[in-house]
């Protein structure tokens, strides 16, 4: 993994600042905010001492905005979140891909968990809504909703290294909610950590000779001593005694929903082989007006504010939605006056002496996926276990490994999300199938045993292959097929994001520099090739596609995985 140096600059720094909407528009944000301010002054205008009420809410809001994090601690009463727990449980054990370092699931497209109220007010709480809405200064949407189970785990792999989430070029706030597994207790390992007080910066962007700002994904991580220390030390300006602060959430009470500027707060989730199972809901909120990206749950029944987030249906406007949920807000406030320890002092969780020096230890030593999927490989060798069976292990970590796709001023890379997340996610029965069909198809095709190629040869094999398949994509038609894996969706909504996918992994593949960044997006492209003979009618060269990229995959990989059982050592 080679990162791409972007470094974390004031505004006036930018190389090119108009291209950050965050930035054009001052006055209207800060019109909005008064509207919330307002909203909720006269929400609490009849209760006793609502001035002090009103104040907690202007004063969360400036928290969040100075330190990049707002956690609270028993936000929802245990009654209720017991029962958000038990339907997040079932569908988690029912859904979940129980992958190599984490069990997943889009729970946008669980209607066990969506259509359940309980489980949507634990990641989007009415006071939760209205402080990422003051913040962002203007009406928010949900476009992302996952569930996300971890055990402990020693490991620092692509999504836990300390890293910066989206596209640089607007705000995302996530609601992050974690508790012990199975229990109504607080997270007490593979918490959330964050330097506090990075997010008053930016990332630097790349500018293009037509004058076209653009960024990468390799831009957004710190997956090295060199990159830590950079964090560190652009955090240290905001601190007189210039001494690194990290947070790190763990042994908690009571469930931790915590707020935070996902796209300019360094965080990661820091994962150790001690203490207890994790779970956790995410949501990611944007302005209504930062692309056109939508969750798009359908036939939701709940309140005009859930409707608003979750479904895309502006109803009343959001204001009067928001107005609507007054009276949970306001009970929220009365609980943070009522209990200070609602509120989380993050001071009182930051890491020190050994903790933090651990921490550091740890981040510094860089990405350790790597040496985690050889032991898991070696064990599954000594176990005797079946060749597909240690393919399909094999793929799993390599869908999890470095993939710098590229981010654009325009957000013209929101149509590919689903598409990643999707084969990103692939649960261990899926890859099987697709794994077991490639197999069938390159014997079947007569194709050449897998041979390892010179890196050069494999990037220019894989740019061949991708900008094949993205020809042919655009001219095919629909099969009338959709996979399960995508869940309840539209079909054309569906090939629209693998299409740019595919166009995306190209442009991708043009700057791989490094053997684990080719191997993965050569598993994403065989993957993606397989996904697109089902959805279209490419024929013969379909498949004869996916069979060449599967070839060149297996070479990257044959040491470790071989073809048939007859060729295992």
């Amino acid at each position: 993994m080679s990162p791409r140096y972007a470094p974390l600059v004031p505004a006036e720094e930018l190389a090119s600042p108009m291209a950050y909407r965050q930035l054009r528009r001052p006055r209207e944000s800060a019109g909005f905010r008064r509207e919330v301010e307002e909203l909720v002054r006269q929400a609490c205008r009849e209760q006793e001492a609502g001035d002090l009420l009103a104040d907690a809410f202007v004063s969360m809001s400036a928290n969040l905005a100075g330190e990049g994090a707002l956690s609270f601690t028993g936000l929802v009463p245990a009654p209720r979140f017991v029962r958000a727990r038990t339907a997040y449980d079932s569908a988690m054990r029912a859904e979940g891909s129980r992958g190599s370092l984490h069990s997943y699931l889009n729970a946008a497209q669980s209607s066990l968990l969506v259509g359940d109220p309980h489980f949507r007010e634990a990641f989007a709480h009415p006071l939760l809504v209205a402080l990422i809405a003051h913040i962002l200064g203007g009406p928010v949407k949900i476009v992302d909703l996952r569930a996300k189970d971890t055990q402990p785990l020693d490991v620092v792999a692509r999504d836990n290294t300390l890293h910066i989430d989206n596209n640089p070029f607007m705000d995302e706030f996530k609601v992050i909610v974690t508790w012990m597994s199975g229990t109504e207790r607080g997270p007490a390992g593979q918490g959330l950590s964050y330097l506090p007080r990075t997010n008053r910066l930016f990332r630097q962007c790349q500018v293009g000779p037509r004058g076209e700002a653009w960024s990468d994904e390799d831009s957004c991580i710190f997956p090295t001593r060199t990159r830590v220390d950079e964090a560190l030390a652009a955090q240290a300006r905001f601190y007189d005694d210039r001494l690194p602060r990290v947070v790190h959430l763990k042994d908690l009470p009571f469930p931790c929903h915590t707020i935070f500027a996902a796209s300019r707060l360094v965080h990661h989730r820091y994962r150790t082989s001690t203490g207890a199972p994790r779970s956790a809901i995410m949501a990611s909120f944007h302005r209504t007006d930062d692309g056109a990206d939508r969750l798009g749950v359908g036939d939701l029944i709940g309140t005009d504010l859930d409707r608003s987030l979750l479904s895309g249906v502006v109803g009343p406007g959001f204001l009067a939605a928001l107005r609507s949920e007054a009276t949970e807000i306001v009970d929220a406030l009365r609980l943070s006056v009522s209990r200070p320890d609602l509120v989380v002092d993050p001071d009182r969780h930051l890491l020190e002496g050994d903790g933090l020096h651990g921490w550091y230890a740890r981040l510094s030593e860089g990405v350790s996926l790597n040496r985690l999927r050889e032991a898991t490989l070696a064990s599954s060798r000594d176990g005797d276990a079946p060749a597909v069976e240690r393919l399909v292990l094999r793929v799993q970590y390599d869908l999890q490994g470095p993939l710098s796709m590229p981010l654009y001023a325009d957000l013209s890379e929101e149509d590919r999300k689903r598409a990643r997340i999707v084969i990103r996610e692939l649960a261990p029965e899926r890859i099987r199938h697709f794994v077991t069909r490639l197999r069938a198809d390159r014997i079947g095709r007569g194709a050449p045993a897998p041979v390892r190629l010179p890196f050069d040869r494999s990037v220019e094999e894989l740019l061949h292959g991708l900008r094949t398949l993205d020809r042919a994509m655009g001219s095919a038609e629909p099969s009338g097929y959709v996979d399960p894996v995508w869940g309840p969706t539209d079909g054309h909504r569906v090939v629209r994001s693998l299409h740019r996918f595919v166009v995306d992994l190209a442009r991708t593949a043009e700057r791989t520099e490094d053997e684990d960044s080719l191997v993965t997006a050569s598993a994403f492209g065989a993957l993606s090739a397989a996904l697109a003979t089902d959805l279209l009618v490419l024929g013969a060269q379909g498949r004869d596609l996916a069979a060449r990229l599967f070839t060149l995959y297996l070479g990257l990989v044959a040491p470790d995985v071989p073809e048939r059982e007859s060729d295992a050592p």
